[in-house]
């Protein structure tokens, strides 16, 4: 497809920037032309996301399809400054700068109105600017980290992707056909990286080391690379399995459930 896109919602704390080193280490292979990152509040404010999302951008180590960087700091939307969980700039402090950095920047309000082709849609933070994309085209796929059904909560009882809007969460996943990975999904021994973390030098090694670090700051029981498993979600369907299930709020969602089995080191491929 001349035209298929790859566009990811991040709110670039540490597993954001595993999911995107991962996303954007197999996008021109896996068919995407160009790939947007539209770099959200959540897990840090707006302005600090788009500094991250650059910083991680001019650090990549490999070629990759065309990037474009969404500026959204113009948008109203929820966000918490998590540091003892991502680290005082929100990434884990791994970028000191994005001297480097080159691709494409464009406000959400420009990068929206230009949204055309096919595309697959991963959500990997709050929904608030979500219902927007939908509404303008609806993806190919769209898969989304957020929700729990039977794991405990994390954050004022709910995922925390899902506290910070669940007006748009519950809008979202009413009204369009989704993948939801879900706590559910992720918190599983075999993803849990808290006692063997990765081993080598690559950029998601070093993500996913210093995300597991943070886990012994914040006291986390398990060190989980959530974002990326949405990833492994929309590049290996055959890894999951889907269930119906109904959360809290009464959502009913399409919850991808990991069977491979393999721990996430061997599942890495970075």
């Amino acid at each position: 497809n001349e035209t298929m896109k790859l566009v990811l919602v991040c709110d670039y704390g540490l597993d954001d920037a595993a999911a995107t080193v991962d996303a954007l280490a197999h996008a021109a292979q896996d068919g995407y032309k160009e790939v947007s990152l539209v770099a959200i509040g959540g897990n840090v404010p707006p302005d600090v996301a788009l500094a991250n999302a650059k910083k991680l951008v001019a650090h990549l180590p490999f070629e990759t399809a065309p990037v474009t960087v969404v500026d959204t700091t113009a948008e109203k939307q929820p966000f918490e400054f998590l540091k003892d969980i991502h680290g005082e700039d929100g990434m884990g402090c791994l970028f000191s700068d994005d001297i480097g950095f080159s691709a494409r920047v464009k406000t959400f309000a420009q990068w929206l109105d230009e949204l055309t082709g096919e595309y697959d849609l991963l959500s990997l933070g709050p929904m608030t600017l979500v219902p927007r994309i939908l509404q303008k085209k609806r993806p190919r796929k769209f898969i989304f980290m957020g929700g729990n059904i039977a794991q405990e909560p994390n954050f004022h009882g709910y995922e925390f992707n899902h506290a910070l809007d669940r007006g748009a969460f519950s809008e979202v996943v009413s009204a369009y056909a989704h993948t939801a990975v879900t706590m559910d999904t992720c918190r599983v021994e075999a993803l849990n990286v808290q006692d063997a973390p990765p081993s080598g030098e690559t950029l998601l090694a070093k993500i996913v080391r210093r995300a597991r670090d943070m886990t012994f700051v914040s006291g986390e029981k398990g060190s989980y690379i959530w974002d990326d498993m949405a990833v492994k979600a929309l590049r290996h369907p055959d890894w999951f399995t889907q269930y119906e299930a109904v959360d809290c709020d009464g959502n009913r969602l399409n919850v991808a459930c990991y069977t491979l089995g393999k721990p996430y080191q061997e599942i890495m491929e970075l």
